[in-house]
């Protein structure tokens, strides 16, 4: 969630803030380390339950300004929480065992998923994922072991690993070039230094929108899809006839830049190397190609079925993204594919996208607290510890515009009677 955060307010901003940034990293591992250790006799913890219960209440009060599969997510983890606070300040030991044995049971399904994606994909850093899997795992048989106070556990350790990522990815903006651009840092990019920009001095606000195009499994189907709703969002499709439809996903800036990633040439593989062409390992690097424009893919294929705009974005970032990858083009099906292209084009043109509100640790405290940020980081950990998908690409790129322009009536003056038909029952009594 940092990360991100940290990206869309720009590298000046975390230079500058450091002195806080730093200091509040470390206490909020402290504190989790605290609860951690209070689940002994869970003392402290009773106090953090009520933190929960708020934040749970908070996070089921802003579902109504978000839209589709992003609101049935924010809602299902509004009642996690609220269902966990509540069985914590209830103490009842049969819901704690169930607690326990819930939470361990997820932990050891992400470990064992952590494990076997980067066994089989070999993305960047797939050695550091195993081993992390393996914490997961150990961690998940520890939950299992002790279920008293299983909350204080849980909400320790994610604030624990939580404060680490944090402190490392400080460390690593602070001692890059000044200025220097955020968004490589997310993406392991060597090359981080090449890249400079004044966050402060680019104009975000542009006359052209930036658009990202998403042509979905199912939208791209010539057709009718057989209905299989998880697979068909973030896999592929397959329509009556047996064709497999993967989608595609591209960035426009009106006319001057257009970003949409194929391979030179078709890639073909046969199944029994199928394993093999899904690892993210040089050798599976093929010459890609970007076409011209989105009216000759068009031309091609078909319109896009998806279309998500930013009319707020840093041109500077986006140029200098597309001069380092529009050079020499590869393509790689599971770690450089359009869809990994297009997120990451994505977050360079938002790097310090929200620096021009001149922003101070308050702007960072709204930001961390949104629902749509912790969203954006689930679903970017996902595409990272397998593949970019369009639909993964469409989720991110929703996720994030709801962030960088948010709606104008805010969550908190947002409620469930909004949706209520009030005006017209006022109307009917006065005709009554």
């Amino acid at each position: 969630m940092l990360q991100i955060a940290l990206l869309l307010l720009g590298s000046s901003f975390v230079k500058r803030t450091l002195p806080y940034l730093l200091p509040l990293s470390l206490i909020w591992g402290g504190i989790g380390m605290a609860i951690f250790i209070d689940g002994i006799d869970g003392v402290i913890f009773d106090g953090f339950c009520y933190f929960i219960l708020l934040e749970s209440i908070t996070t089921l009060m802003i579902t109504p300004t978000v839209f589709g599969f992003q609101r049935n997510i924010i809602l299902v983890k509004g009642a996690i929480f609220l269902c966990g606070a509540i069985v914590a300040l209830i103490n009842v030991k049969s819901s704690n065992i169930l607690l326990s044995l819930a939470f361990g049971l997820v932990y050891f399904a992400v470990g064992v998923f952590n494990i076997s994606s980067a066994v089989v994909v070999r993305f960047s850093h797939w050695k550091k994922a195993i081993l992390w899997g393996f914490v997961q795992i150990g961690y998940s048989l520890f939950l299992l072991m002790n279920n008293d106070h299983v909350i204080s556990y849980v909400l320790g350790f994610i604030m624990i690993t939580g404060s680490v990522r944090s402190v490392y990815f400080l460390f690593r903006v602070y001692f890059s070039k000044n200025n220097s651009a955020i968004y490589p840092l997310l993406n392991n990019n060597t090359n981080v230094n090449s890249l400079n920009i004044l966050a402060g001095s680019q104009r975000t606000h542009h006359d052209l929108p930036l658009t990202i195009h998403i042509w979905t499994p199912e939208g791209s189907a010539e057709n009718p899809y057989i209905p299989r709703p998880i697979i068909n969002r973030y896999i592929a499709a397959t329509d009556i006839t047996g064709v497999i439809s993967t989608g595609h996903a591209a960035v426009e800036v009106g006319k001057d830049l257009y970003i949409s990633l194929y391979p030179k040439d078709e890639i073909e593989r046969s199944p029994s190397e199928f394993i093999n062409t899904l690892k993210a390992i040089p050798e599976n690097n093929v010459a890609g190609r970007y076409l011209p424009d989105y009216q000759s893919e068009v031309a091609e294929w078909c319109e896009s079925n998806i279309q998500i705009q930013f009319n707020k974005y840093n041109r500077h970032t986006l140029e200098q993204f597309w001069q380092q990858n529009s050079s020499k083009p590869i393509y790689n099906l599971t770690s450089n594919n359009c869809s990994s292209n297009t997120a990451y084009a994505l977050e360079a043109a938002l790097d310090s996208v929200l620096h021009d509100n001149n922003p101070s640790m308050l702007t960072l405290i709204k930001l961390m607290i949104k629902p749509e940020l912790w969203l954006a980081a689930q679903i970017r950990h996902r595409a990272i510890m397998m593949a970019w998908t369009p639909g993964l690409t469409m989720d991110y790129s929703r996720t994030l515009q709801t962030i960088v322009h948010p709606v104008t009536v805010p969550w908190y003056q947002c409620n469930l009677l909004q949706k209520l038909p009030l005006r017209h029952l006022k109307s009917a009594i006065i005709r009554h």
